[in-house]
């Protein structure tokens, strides 16, 4: 499959798009024929577009357009009527997917050993478009499971699945992302790691720990779970003169989009899934604008998303000189839990959040909005703040969301992160 993957990535567009569509009348075929959900809405049209598009491959795009678009909260009522009844042989065993609920809605998604196999191939084209040099040391910071969160990390003597299965590698470090920070910084240290895989939450809590000494060895830092910040890449280029990619990816649907090395950017895996960017009114977004993320996983018989809203907004990115002909996403700009809203109809995602920080006792913050007009302002703090300082920081609130919100101060002992790692550093509870 990794094989594969390399020849496939420098196919024309036009053979890339030849080859998902056919893939995609298989996915739906298959799920009118196998999932409830599917062969049950008639109104939804699912079987009437799929004779449409047999009749007339040449419109594949036109009909594709014309099937619903599936919610997370679709994907959540609707639960075991979205599960295909059988599976063919080859598929099994089942993996189960549980969503960390970052959009406020957690789902659960059943895949397929065929799934397990792409996302570990997938992985590997990663390191390889990356060009990195397996023999040296692998550091990962992000969720473990309980019985994993060891003080100080644990040491492995190689990088583990799936790189290990195909080469030999040099050792890997993993640290629990709910550590504090300092701990963090001084496993850092000790690891001193050629690649680093964390959240970007993370990466600028490290260089605000570090300040100008960086690792000594590091290399890359790859980012994932969040939305990655330009400003980011610019201090860990400045700070530590090290560069950073993206992994861009869902734990229902698996990658998204991987970063080239040549130009930075991001790619969809076009092999596993399709990916459009809408507008308000549905339509494909032109290169530049910014819409919703749709996507379409190509081979998960178990949960066919057809056409799954991830809850992401993305901008489209023009054509990449690296010879690669898979779309490019030009920037993921956040999820709607991360929109802020105004009274006066504006919706955007908030930058410059950390400007709070240059009031000395804050140690973490994060903005909540409560209603359109109304904003919490959690902060962990060293000290209680003066007087002066809190209408500061009331100040700073209005200036970096633009907006003259009523703001709440409500101070914590420590801001958690979500259920797998990830921090929300402007959160609203308003309903969509």
């Amino acid at each position: 499959m990794v094989h594969g993957l390399e020849r496939s990535q420098w196919e024309h567009s036009e053979a890339l798009a030849a080859g998902q569509q056919a893939q995609l009348r298989l996915l739906l075929e298959w799920a009118v024929n196998n999932v409830a959900y599917y062969r049950n809405r008639r109104s939804a049209g699912y079987a009437d577009i799929l004779a449409r598009i047999r009749r007339r491959p040449d419109e594949f795009d036109a009909a594709w357009a014309q099937l619903p678009v599936l919610t997370k909260v679709e994907l959540r009522a609707n639960g075991a009527s979205l599960y295909a009844a059988s599976l063919p042989a080859g598929h099994r065993p089942l993996i189960w997917s549980h969503t960390s609920g970052s959009t406020g809605i957690p789902v659960k998604v059943a895949k397929t050993s065929l799934d397990q196999t792409l996302w570990k191939a997938l992985t590997v084209r990663e390191h390889l478009w990356r060009r990195r040099d397996f023999s040296k040391r692998l550091g990962v910071i992000r969720f473990r499971d309980p019985t994993e969160r060891m003080p100080g990390g644990q040491d492995f003597p190689t990088w583990g699945s799936p790189v290990a299965e195909l080469f030999t590698t040099g050792r890997a470090s993993v640290a629990h992302v709910g550590h504090p920070i300092g701990e963090l910084a001084a496993w850092l240290k000790r690891v001193d790691p050629h690649y680093l895989l964390t959240s970007p939450s993370v990466a600028a809590s490290l260089l605000d720990e570090f300040g100008e000494g960086p690792p000594r060895a590091l290399e890359e830092v790859r980012l994932m779970d969040e939305p990655v910040d330009a400003d980011l890449e610019r201090r860990l280029l400045a700070q530590w003169k090290v560069q950073c990619c993206q992994l861009y990816s869902a734990s229902e649907v698996g990658y998204i989009a991987f970063c080239c090395a040549e130009h930075s950017k991001l790619h969809v895996q076009t092999e596993s899934i399709r990916v459009e960017i809408l507008d308000a009114a549905g339509q494909p977004c032109a290169i530049g604008a910014t819409g919703r993320v749709v996507v379409t996983p190509l081979h998960n018989l178990a949960t066919p998303l057809i056409r799954y809203e991830i809850g992401d907004f993305a901008t489209v990115g023009g054509p990449c000189g690296c010879g690669r002909a898979h779309p490019v996403i030009e920037r993921v700009c956040g999820r709607v839990r991360n929109l802020a809203r105004t009274p006066d109809g504006r919706r955007f995602w908030p930058v410059d959040l950390d400007e709070i920080e240059i009031i000395a006792p804050v140690r973490q913050a994060q903005y909540v909005q409560t209603a359109l007009d109304h904003i919490d302002l959690r902060v962990a703090l060293d000290r209680p703040l003066t007087p002066a300082e809190a209408a500061q920081a009331v100040a700073l609130v209005r200036e970096v969301l633009g907006y003259p919100f009523a703001v709440d101060i409500v101070v914590v002992d420590r801001i958690e992160r979500g259920p797998t790692g990830k921090f929300e550093q402007f959160l609203t509870l308003l309903p969509e």
